[in-house]
């Protein structure tokens, strides 16, 4: 896990938090073990909000120092970086609404009145994801990874017309 960047060790809590907050489901077989469960969850849903909120933040503080003082590379309109910018805050904003629907989910219970109403699991859960999805592979992060690359944009979308550079090799 490494970030190149002036914060590095964001990346490391962030990824930290989300395993976190992932393996803190578990199965109990008594009363207690299951609302001992169920808190757990509740705290990782939770930790998981403060942490994504925090990204949100730092993305935003991000922003605004590149649009106060922008570098030559930023103020060319070459690398859309604004339009994936946006496309994130739109797709983060979805990805929080959609946990703070969980937290609301798990704190309500096996009994709760979200859970014996599906319509807002479809809503709040698979249309909400369904948007990242959409929004994510039509404003696709690998645009900016080509363009870097000496990739240039066409009408149709993204094509590569240099092969000179070497193509990455992930290990």
């Amino acid at each position: 896990m490494q970030s190149s960047g002036k914060y590095p060790w964001t990346c490391s809590i962030s990824v930290r938090a989300k395993t976190l907050s992932g393996a803190s489901i578990m199965a109990g077989k008594t009363p207690t073990a299951v609302k001992n469960g169920q808190h757990i969850v509740v705290g990782g849903l939770v930790l998981q909000i403060l942490f994504f909120g925090f990204f949100m933040i730092v993305t935003l503080v991000f922003h605004l120092r590149v649009q106060k003082a922008p570098t030559a590379r930023s103020a060319s309109h070459d690398v859309p970086w604004r339009k994936h910018l946006h496309a994130l805050y739109f797709a983060s904003i979805l990805i929080m609404i959609r946990s703070i629907f969980r937290v609301i989910e798990y704190v309500q219970g096996n009994a709760g009145y979200i859970l014996s109403h599906e319509v807002f699991l479809y809503i709040f859960d698979s249309v909400l994801m369904l948007g990242v999805m959409v929004l994510l592979n039509v404003v696709h992060p690998s645009e900016i990874y080509a363009l870097l690359r000496g990739g240039k944009v066409s009408r149709g979308g993204l094509k590569l017309y240099t092969l000179t550079q070497p193509p990455l090799v992930y290990t």
